[in-house]
């Protein structure tokens, strides 16, 4: 329905509450609010913060202390002393991490002053001073009575001692207990006295044997195989099982040129070169690496038998037949190393002037 033209136009009532409303809400900037509660009384009173308690008070008007502003001698010198008088702390050493009691001195260099002690002590009765006073007595030593010609007696140990009883055991049963260089040494003062019974022992002396040599060489090569890996999908030749191999490669090669270098010095020449047969086999039969650096101490044991097989050839003296075997073994051995060319062609000269 629309309404009659002729009827009055009414306003709000709310909007005539508004300025009643604006005068509340005004704040004059210039008056500080002292009391919350007396602008908003209906708030709980635990609602806002306590007012402080009157201890409180005390120490905020109490502040911090304060130097006087005048200065006073006697209080300089009796803060100077307090400071003083309290224990200082001493230098930390190195690597000491438990805690210093206060109140026990600590010597600063202790190390130095037992070294500076030490150094007093006398080791020899030449470099005693009994003149001086400062030496303690309990480091003061006694000179030894000199015998007729000046000397001092020279007291023989124990050891140095021969005893005249003959040994109740046989000879050959007491001669077990040396070692080389003693029945080196036995050997040479007994031709020293019988000077005929040198060339006697050199046509008696057997050859060496060669059976330790080889149960070594067996021993280290079967402690090589015996690291390679037992899986079957794990490569026997790589990197990998070299580095589990590589200690008992070394161990091999240090026993094989040892006992060649043995051999060599004693002069045995026909002994030499069945060594160097027999350790021939047992280097070939060490594993080829897959990466060729790893062949190096290989080829290197190839080289110093080859080396003790051309030495031996050079300053041995053979049979036609022992120079027909060796150059059947020879050959043999050229697939292996190159090197042992060298040792073939002095073979076949050997033969040719026969």
């Amino acid at each position: 329905m629309e309404a009659a033209p002729d009827t009055p136009r009414r306003t709000r009532a709310a909007l005539a509450e508004i300025p009643v409303r604006l005068e509340r809400l005004l704040v004059t900037p210039l008056q500080p609010v002292t009391n919350t509660r007396e602008v908003s009384p209906s708030l709980p009173p635990g609602y806002l913060s306590p007012a402080p308690s009157p201890d409180e008070f005390i120490i905020q008007q109490r502040g911090r202390k304060r130097l006087p502003t005048t200065w006073s001698p006697d209080i300089e010198t009796k803060r100077d002393a307090a400071i003083h008088s309290t224990v200082r702390t001493p230098p930390k050493s190195p690597g000491r991490s438990s805690p210093i009691k206060v109140g026990v001195t600590l010597r600063s260099t202790p190390r130095k002053s037992l070294l500076g002690e030490r150094k007093r002590i006398p080791l020899t009765p030449e470099k005693i001073d009994f003149s001086d006073i400062s030496t303690p007595p309990k480091f003061k030593i006694n000179s030894p009575a000199k015998g007729a010609g000046g000397a001092l007696p020279i007291k023989r140990t124990r050891l140095d001692k021969t005893f005249d009883r003959e040994f109740k055991a046989p000879l050959d049963i007491a001669l077990k207990g040396l070692n080389t260089t003693q029945l080196i040494h036995l050997i040479k003062k007994v031709i020293q006295k019988h000077p005929e019974m040198e060339q006697e022992i050199l046509q008696d002396m057997p050859a060496p044997d060669l059976t330790p040599c080889e149960e070594k060489l067996s021993y280290l090569t079967s402690n090589i195989f015996k690291s390679l890996p037992t899986s079957r999908l794990a490569s026997k030749t790589d990197s990998r099982a070299y580095s589990r191999v590589a200690i008992h490669l070394s161990e091999f090669k240090k026993c094989l040129v040892k006992q060649g270098k043995l051999l060599v010095e004693s002069q045995h020449w026909e002994s030499v070169m069945k060594y160097v047969f027999l350790a021939w086999n047992y280097v070939r039969a060490t594993p080829v690496w897959d990466n060729q650096p790893h062949n190096a101490q290989r080829k290197q044991c190839f080289k110093a038998l080859t080396n003790f097989c051309l030495t031996a050839l050079k300053k041995g003296e053979f049979s036609t037949d022992f120079y027909s075997d060796a150059q059947e073994k020879l050959h043999n051995m050229e697939a292996d190393s190159e090197e042992i060319q060298t040792c073939l062609i002095y073979v076949n000269r050997q033969l040719l002037e026969y």
